[in-house]
């Protein structure tokens, strides 16, 4: 998947971050036994890709979160002149985790954090902004192929093995979901700037102890309610494109695909269930805008019944799950993420 490129990270920085994206809180140490390499030399080298604006430890809302409130991508059509400001508004809003500038009739399309907030911020919030000519709404129902299972495939098959297993959560779903608290609203807020914040720094951080932090942690991970994943900037992975395709799928045959989706067509992200006149939306990453249609081909070979209606390609990101992008695609920042 990668090209030859100066802008490209190096192999050692690929295997880095393709265990984080697998493993996003092992140690230094468990990860050196995998990669066959110092520990002070890894930490070293993730704390010059976070200093560099190249990659982050993304929190994202779980696939419980997703199906429990609700979420929404937004197309919105802006005046002439106005998308760069109105971008600019939108991105310190803790309810906007995602913008992507786009081509065709939207000029920007957001992902919005679900909750019974969010007909108050539509009307309210995002239908006051100047610039703002008008808004399409998509509800988001659900997760049917989560983005924290897409990785870089740099590793071998025993590597990525061995970095699943230590990244298992262990135990059962919480039975009745326990309902999220505020504390839990500053473990988020915590990961959200540091998603390899220790325990004990996250503990100071809340006023718990390290092992009740712990125990926490565990809960928002096992019920769903975030995942972690380790992201890097699309152009530093020879990805500089992406693009979102909206259609109908058979949601049959889409659960009976899943398991295989992400080997076959490793470009694919993330597809989240619609409902609306598409029921479907996947997210693509790409090496150029002309492999969109080869990976449309793909992805047809793999879920024949999909029928694409709307091609939107992304001519930006300015924000993604927080993290706010500058004009060369580097991490600049972060606003937390509001989780319902």
């Amino acid at each position: 998947m990668r090209m030859q490129d100066s802008n490209v990270i190096g192999e050692l920085d690929l295997e880095i971050t393709n265990a984080l994206q697998l493993a996003p809180r092992v140690s230094w140490t468990d990860l050196g036994h995998v990669l066959n390499a110092e520990p002070t030399t890894l930490a070293r080298r993730w704390q010059r890709l976070l200093d560099d604006g190249v990659a982050r430890i993304t929190v994202v809302p779980g696939r419980h979160t997703v199906t429990e409130l609700l979420s929404a991508y937004v197309d919105l059509r802006c005046a002439n002149g106005a998308v760069t400001e109105v971008a600019r508004i939108l991105t310190d809003h803790p309810e906007v985790l995602s913008i992507h500038h786009t081509a065709g009739s939207a000029q920007l399309m957001i992902v919005l954090s679900g909750g019974p907030r969010l007909p108050d911020y539509l009307l309210t919030r995002l239908g006051g902004i100047p610039g703002i000519l008008e808004y399409a709404v998509h509800i988001v129902p659900d997760l049917l192929f989560e983005t924290h299972r897409w990785h870089a495939r740099a590793l071998t098959a025993d590597q990525q093995a061995r970095l699943r297993e230590l990244n298992a959560i262990g135990g059962t779903v919480s039975a009745g979901r326990r309902p999220r608290t505020e504390v839990d609203q500053q473990i988020i807020a915590k990961l959200c700037m540091n998603g390899r914040a220790s325990q004990q720094e996250l503990g100071a951080a809340v006023g718990l102890s390290a092992p009740a932090v712990a125990r926490r942690l565990r809960r928002l991970l096992r019920d769903g309610v975030i995942r972690l994943r380790c992201d890097v900037a699309r152009p530093r992975l020879g990805l500089p494109s992406a693009a979102f395709l909206r259609g109908m799928v058979d949601p049959r045959e889409l659960s009976a695909a899943q398991q295989r989706l992400g080997d076959r067509v490793p470009e694919l992200r993330l597809i989240t269930a619609l409902a609306g006149s598409s029921n479907a939306q996947l997210s693509v990453w790409l090496r150029s805008a002309a492999d969109l249609f080869r990976v449309e081909e793909r992805l047809n070979r793999e879920l024949p019944s999909l029928t694409v209606k709307d091609r939107v390609l992304v001519l930006r990101t300015m924000k993604l799950m927080g993290h706010v992008f500058d004009d060369s695609q580097r991490y600049v920042r972060t606003v937390p993420l509001r989780i319902g």
